[in-house]
């Protein structure tokens, strides 16, 4: 004798057989006219409802954009009062011009009836994506913003990396541009330039420079020294603080061998005229003196033995 079954498990059995009747599986019915139509009336429809939530989105963005303009000018103008450089005032200004459209533009979203959660969670998986793919370029351009805060160097330096050297014609957010000596022009990624080790050797007053200078022994070398820190002393560019100084280096071949250090501003000077100039005042200072500085040349005589001939016998001539 079976026992008797409960009302409710009868309504779950005739609901799964319902669920899984063979009507779910027949293919659904063609698209018609009719159907487009009432689609297109019940998005019409819609449309309308959310029509002053739009028209205020819209609003309130274009307001948005505005105080935005205000909020750029206004931080331009605080930083002009600052002893800042004028890439740091560009860049801040237009940090905060975005910052305050990215808010307006995400507050008309929320009033427009946009998700925000399924808005932020598609931007986070594209975010993620574009990293992964443009991360040289990201790294650079962060590179870029730091060191434009940090103001390591500025436009006109000189600067020296592991990898190029020149004058800083121009600083960007990605890239740093620079002017060789020689005239050619090298872009330098931000990156490099906030990795590497960088020489700035326009961030001080002074730089020294150094002349070796070979006198015979035969001369005067206290006379030299005198001659040479006065030459030096009187060329235009040279610091005199601190003043010339002769030292010496090493005992050469024939010649004591001595270092003419000085001291030159790269800000205000051209610092390879600089040590030109220095040359040609110390040419004309030993002459004057007459101090040969000209090192004599010493020539050896070989005598190397000519190869004997197979049979013993010198060679001819020899």
């Amino acid at each position: 004798m079976t026992a008797p079954v409960p009302a409710g498990v009868l309504a779950v059995v005739s609901h799964m057989q319902a669920t899984t009747s063979p009507d779910l599986l027949k293919p659904s019915s063609p698209l018609s006219v009719d159907g487009l139509l009432e689609s297109f009336r019940r998005f019409a429809e819609r449309f309308v409802g959310r029509l002053p939530n739009l028209l205020a989105a819209i609003v309130f963005l274009v307001l948005a954009i505005a105080v935005a303009r205000v909020v750029r000018r206004g931080v331009e103008a605080g930083l002009r009062r600052t002893s800042t450089e004028a890439y740091v005032h560009l860049l801040v200004a237009k940090l905060a011009y975005f910052g305050v459209v990215v808010l307006g533009l995400v507050v008309a979203l929320s009033i427009g009836g946009v998700n925000l959660g399924v808005l932020v969670g598609s931007l986070g998986l594209a975010t993620v994506a574009a990293g992964f793919a443009l991360q040289d370029i990201l790294s650079n351009f962060v590179a870029g913003i730091v060191l434009l805060l940090e103001h390591p160097f500025t436009k006109g330096d000189l600067i020296v990396t592991s990898d190029a050297q020149g004058e800083v014609e121009d600083i960007r957010v990605r890239a740093t541009v620079l002017r060789t000596l020689d005239g050619q022009q090298v872009v330098v990624p931000n990156k490099l330039l906030f990795t590497n080790v960088l020489i700035n050797s326009s961030a001080t007053s002074g730089r020294r420079l150094e002349v070796i200078v070979s006198v015979p022994y035969s001369q005067d070398s206290l006379k030299t020294r005198e001659s040479l820190s006065a030459a030096t002393a009187a060329v235009e560019g040279v610091l005199a603080k601190p003043e010339p100084r002769v030292l010496t280096k090493d005992f050469g071949q024939g010649a004591l061998e001595l270092r003419l250090l000085f001291w030159a501003d790269p800000r205000a000077s051209d610092l390879l005229h600089v040590r030109s100039q220095v040359l040609e005042a110390i040419e004309a200072a030993l002459g004057e003196a007459g101090i040969d500085v000209s090192v004599p040349q010493l020539t050896a005589n070989v005598d190397i033995p000519a190869p004997a001939r197979p049979d013993g016998r010198a060679a001819p001539g020899k």
